[in-house]
């Protein structure tokens, strides 16, 4: 026996003659966190593919527990031992909490019939050791994709997995729900479970990690001790240099006219006597706990959810969007908290999908004029440094971080005048933020008006103009952006109200 829980050695992958891992080796003891760090498309999630048996290897081996083994599925991965959360969420949302945690390992009564309540008892033991408060007979669909994302462990944790793979776990999660991810990682830590932990925010991978190993373009350029690397050191060995470190642009001088205004808004059963404003050049960020209506606020200004009394101006008009065509006609822009369920049509190119939004704009008699869509996808392509082979190519074959570019890329196509980020760097590497960061920043002193939503708070603090903290779907406090701290960002969204 080696006294690794898992190995992976010399493993090569290829997808249509690109080399997506070369000669990659990797291993985790039992009680052990290993974090995996790297850009986005550095080969991370390809090698955590293998191992849970979605793809097979080019070449390489895997053993568990000192045995080598070969993998024909995710099934068989499951059945010995190992279980991944994927960075994507693989839920079914017409199906229950309960039904999702135990898919494929249904409980069955008399005669073979399925046990419901039985399924509700076990899913809701699982959530309880996660300390979420989620029913196990909702429907997933119902469910925010941070309570999702609850759901993804709750089904990993389920399986008593001797490996556990964790592909940006947090991506959805605030302050609270992270700690609480922490110390359910520690309990497994405690059971003797190798967790393999792999994360953009890298705060965090000295947090959690005890080993952590960097990729960069398909290969390991270093593996080590947490202990024996340094932030400055980590940015260097993942980008090529250091230059890189999450650097925020300065904030801007002057703001302009008041591009959207809430007064006294309520959407029931969430939100409550919402009042704010967001003004050209400006980027106001919106910080608060899962659940806490932020979410929800963006979607009701954007027309996907109605409002039952208050009112929404943009521009110093008075709207009650049904729709978010009504909101686009507007001059509004909206990138979700899910890329892939809700920015972009995974099947579709870089073409179709940049160009949804604004296709108004290129039809005559209902034909769509290709070159000139062509042009404004390519120019917008080039400005926002799109990684891709091709304009046809298909936005699910793109990394994270350029899937995120093309779904900004779509608004910035419209012209919008208010722009509403969620989560604008989910599931982002470090070089990556950095460019949206800026690109938010440049649209904000040309003009539009931002209000960004972040689960992070050096985001928030590091980019906003002002901050808004939301606690049980109202607005418990605005501060500057010199007076915002993450003390007191935590206090309002945590009791509602500063403490002295």
């Amino acid at each position: 026996m080696s006294g690794y829980m898992v190995e992976m050695h010399n493993i090569s992958k290829s997808f249509g003659g690109v080399r997506a891992l070369r000669d990659v080796s990797l291993r985790c003891r039992g009680g052990e966190v290993h974090t995996v760090v790297g850009q986005n498309g550095a080969g991370k999630s390809t090698l955590m593919n293998i191992l849970s048996g979605v793809y097979p290897p080019d070449s390489g081996e895997i053993l568990l527990e000192g045995r080598k083994v070969k993998f024909a599925g995710p099934n068989e991965a499951q059945r010995a031992g190992i279980s991944i959360i994927h960075q994507e969420l693989n839920l079914l949302p017409d199906l229950s909490v309960a039904a999702n945690v135990f898919m494929g390992r249904e409980s069955r009564g008399r005669f073979g019939l399925l046990d419901s309540r039985e399924q509700i008892r076990g899913a809701r033991e699982v959530l309880a050791r996660l300390g979420v408060s989620i029913d196990p007979a909702e429907r997933v669909g119902r469910l925010s994709v941070a309570q999702q994302q609850m759901v993804e462990i709750a089904k990993a944790l389920s399986l008593n997995a001797r490996v556990v793979i964790m592909d940006e776990p947090s991506a959805t999660l605030g302050t609270a729900e992270l700690e609480r991810l922490f110390e359910v990682i520690s309990a497994l830590k405690a059971h003797g479970v190798a967790v393999i932990y792999i994360s953009h925010r890298l705060a965090e991978v000295f947090q959690v990690a005890d080993w952590v190993t960097i990729f960069r373009d398909g290969v390991v350029v270093d593996s080590r001790a947490i202990g024996d690397i340094d932030r400055t050191t980590l940015v260097r060995l993942m980008i090529g240099s250091s230059t890189f470190i999450e650097q925020f642009p300065p904030r801007g001088d002057s703001v302009g006219a008041e591009a959207l205004r809430i007064d006294h808004m309520n959407s029931s059963p969430v939100l409550h006597d919402i009042t704010l404003s967001v003004r050209c050049r400006e980027i106001v960020g919106l910080s608060g706990l899962m659940g806490s209506g932020r979410t929800e606020l963006a979607q009701t200004v954007f027309g996907v959810r109605r409002y039952e009394s208050g009112s929404i101006l943009i521009d110093g008009k008075l709207v009650r969007a049904r729709q978010p065509f009504s909101a686009i006609r507007r001059g509004v822009g909206y990138l979700p908290e899910s890329r892939k369920e809700e920015g972009l049509v995974m099947g579709l190119s870089v073409t179709h999908n940049s160009a949804l939004a604004s296709l108004g704009k290129r039809q005559r008699l209902g034909f769509i004029a290709r070159t000139a869509e062509r042009a404004a996808v390519s120019k917008t392509v080039k400005a926002l440094n799109v990684t891709t082979p091709s304009l046809s190519h298909e936005v699910e074959r793109l990394s994270g971080g350029n899937q995120q570019k093309v779904v900004i890329g779509k608004w910035l196509i419209c012209g919008p005048r208010l722009v509403i980020f969620d989560e604008p760097t989910r599931g982002v590497d470090v070089s990556s933020k950095v460019e949206i960061w800026r690109l938010m920043r440049n649209l904000a002193d040309e003009g539009a008006a931002i209000l960004m939503i972040s689960s992070e708070l050096p985001e928030i603090i590091g980019m906003s103009d002002r901050v808004l903290v939301m606690h049980k779907g109202r607005i418990a406090g605005e501060l500057s952006g010199e007076q915002a701290s993450e003390e007191v960002i935590l206090t309002l969204a945590s009791f509602g109200e500063k403490h002295e």
